[in-house]
């Protein structure tokens, strides 16, 4: 059905009355992007700013429909109408937006085809406050060593005792900077050195004010990093190859007298802009203005003999430690809100500082960075980096054969969910190759549940490529696919290198361990495992509802009779008849007279699981008969009494059969 769909438009872009066959060897650009496997869908090309681009024929056309926000910025609008996508007048017959930060429940009205600019829970990391609290937490939990990236915070007024305590101590021969905890360009910052200028009823953070920056033509700069976050399960972060470097427009001071002048010692744009001696940068490789792009800064630093690399890995880093606090609320909220994985991605701002010793230092996150184009500086980055995240995020084609192929935007994510489990249309191999997860046969699920109770073990987690399933074949495309997009977004996580970043994780997802391994797996030769994934999908693999491959299911593999060694009856223990150079391998068998005497001997009860055959498989399961009814609400909480927990030993195999009993799990 994909492959019909992929046919209908390429024929369709190629009858157009407008003569685009002839265009297309002019070296016109096809307005979809191709799966980089076979039988898998397209999703929509956006070109550059010199680049030119076919149009979709009328059927599809006629379905690009973009939702407009009031902060729908203006490179956005011009990125969006060279494909074709015009604002929509509907509610929901749209396939994209890009505003405001929306409320987590307002996520679940979003349909398949849907995709916005923001995943629920951002907030976590986009507040100043609660930043401070998740890489406070993992300070706790780790090192301070680990994350010793952020600036000494306390949130007041909560926090003032622990505060005053500090400030007695040593804090006063310090500089702070005061910042409410959720707001932008710079509005209500102020640096300060004596304690009556803190306010003590207006909730703030206070931060340690970092007093010896790198400068630069003796000026404080900042760097404006973006990150870019595909998805949150399996997590993927991405990070633009360029970015702004913002220059304060006074020379900077280490005087306390020179503490109000918000030119010298804030970076913000919005400040420093209103300043008379501020530069627009008109040229982009231009170093003589007060702002610059991150790569021209890159160039400057290794005339200067530094080791660039060496920040820009310390700054990955910063990165990707931030974002996983972040990853099980995000996770949470986007299971409890989200029908499908494919209708959110988000786009960071991660303001970080240098040091006198070329120490980055994470000042905050912005989940709206700003991408207003006030210069040709501003356009040039802007532009490509909101094209190149609009590729990566792959938004779906309509399909042009019908209309009915397309969810209606009366459906309920819950009805459509439903239709999926018995529905073996288009949309529904769509809907599984854009959304992983989303129905899962009975053996993915016991290969989740597998690796999931795992996770920790290394060993285990490095077999989870040798089998794939179904569900692993459309994320691992799916993937290749989006890396391949991706322009001059460079995938920081999940590389070969990542697993490192696994235990900062509060409990790694099923997904996440895929893609690591899959990437350490064929690190050194990716054209291995992208023909493992060609072939699969030659046979439509990915789309099949079913096992892994080589006809091995993970359900067999999970109930399997495990050999394990225990204080009481063992599979290994051997029978004293046993005739020497018997084959010990084989499980013992035990008659009723032995079992009977084993549990009278451990004071414990038998409990069977009967099964049709002679042979029957059950546990030993001990524990102490149930207490009395107590005579009085005093007796009741008599801890001397209190039962032992139950303690499961080894299944055996016995002659006989048992009763039976329905669950040996309880």
């Amino acid at each position: 059905a994909v492959v019909s769909t992929q046919s209908a438009i390429t024929a369709g872009i190629a009858t157009t009355d407008s003569g685009l066959g002839s265009d297309a060897d002019l070296g016109f650009h096809a307005p979809y992007t191709q799966s980089l496997f076979k039988n898998n869908p397209s999703v929509l090309y956006f070109p550059s700013e010199n680049e030119k681009l076919l149009k979709f024929p009328r059927s599809i056309q006629r379905q690009l429909k973009w939702k407009m926000s009031n902060i729908t910025p203006n490179v956005v609008k011009n990125v969006i109408a060279r494909v074709g996508l015009t604002p929509s007048k509907k509610k929901k017959e749209w396939c994209g937006y890009w505003g405001k930060h929306m409320k987590a429940v307002s996520f679940r009205n979003l349909l398949p085809f849907h995709k916005v600019n923001h995943f629920p829970g951002t907030f976590e990391i986009g507040r100043k406050d609660k930043l401070w609290k998740n890489l406070h937490r993992s300070q706790l939990k780790y090192s301070k060593k680990e994350y010793d990236f952020i600036p000494l915070t306390f949130c007041l007024p909560t926090e003032w005792k622990t505060f005053k305590r500090y400030w007695d101590e040593h804090g006063h021969k310090s500089k702070w900077i005061i910042k409410p905890p959720a707001s932008a360009r710079g509005i209500g910052i102020k640096v300060i050195h004596k304690l009556n200028q803190i306010p003590k009823k207006r909730s703030i953070i206070i931060q340690k004010y970092l007093a010896s920056p790198y400068l630069i033509n003796e000026r404080k700069f900042d760097l404006r990093v973006y990150v870019y976050v595909s998805s949150y399960d399996p997590l993927r972060i991405y990070v633009y190859n360029n970015g702004l470097v913002r220059f304060a427009t006074s020379k900077y001071s280490h005087s306390s007298k020179s503490l109000s002048n918000r030119y010298a010692h804030l970076t913000n744009y919005s400040v420093n802009k209103n300043s008379d001696s501020y530069i627009k940068n008109e040229d982009e490789s231009s170093i003589d203005s007060h702002k610059w792009g991150i790569t021209s800064l890159w160039r400057y630093l290794e005339i200067g003999g530094v080791d660039v690399n060496a920040i820009k890995a310390k700054i990955n880093a910063i990165i990707i430690k931030t974002i996983i606090t972040s990853v099980a609320t995000v996770t949470s909220l986007s299971k409890a809100n989200c029908t499908y994985r494919h209708t959110c991605h988000e786009l960071f701002g991660f303001d970080i500082f240098l040091d006198q010793n070329l120490k980055p230092w994470l000042i905050e996150v912005n989940i709206s960075p700003s991408l207003h184009t006030s210069s040709t500086l501003d356009k040039h980055i802007k532009y490509g980096l909101v094209r190149d995240v609009f590729n990566t995020a792959g938004y779906m084609v309509p399909d042009p054969n019908t209309k009915s192929s397309r969810p209606s935007a009366t459906d309920s994510p819950k009805r459509i969910s439903t239709q999926l489990n018995t529905e073996q249309d288009d949309i529904s191999d769509r809907l599984l190759y854009f959304n992983p997860g989303l129905s899962l046969s009975t053996d993915e699920k016991f290969k989740h549940s597998a690796f999931a109770q795992r996770c920790w073990d290394a060993n285990f987690i490095s077999t989870i490529t040798d089998r794939l399933t179904p569900d692993d074949a459309r994320v691992l495309m799916k993937f290749e696919d989006e890396v391949s997009r991706s322009g001059d977004l460079e995938l920081i996580f999940p590389t070969e290198s990542s697993s490192k970043y696994l235990k900062y994780f509060a409990h790694p997802n099923y997904y996440d361990i895929l893609l690591l391994q899959w990437r350490k797996k064929y690190a050194k030769d990716p054209q291995k495992g992208f023909t493992r994934l060609q072939k699969m999908a030659e046979n439509k693999f990915q789309f099949q509802r079913g096992g892994a491959q080589n006809g091995s299911t993970w359900l067999r593999r999970t109930t399997h009779k495990p050999v394990i060694k225990t204080s009481t009856v063992s599979m290994d223990t051997k029978r004293t008849n046993e005739k020497p150079g018997e084959n010990t391998r084989k499980p013992a068998h035990f008659t009723k007279k032995e079992i009977a005497a084993t549990v009278l001997k451990e004071r414990g009860t038998m409990i069977a699981n009967s099964k049709t055959t002679s042979k029957t498989e059950v546990s030993l399961v001990m524990y102490r008969p149930p207490l009395p009814t107590p005579t009085s609400t005093a007796s009741r909480f008599n801890r001397s009494q209190k039962p032992r927990s139950l303690i499961r030993s080894a299944p055996v195999t016995i002659t006989d059969n048992l009763p039976t009993r329905t669950n040996p799990h309880r």
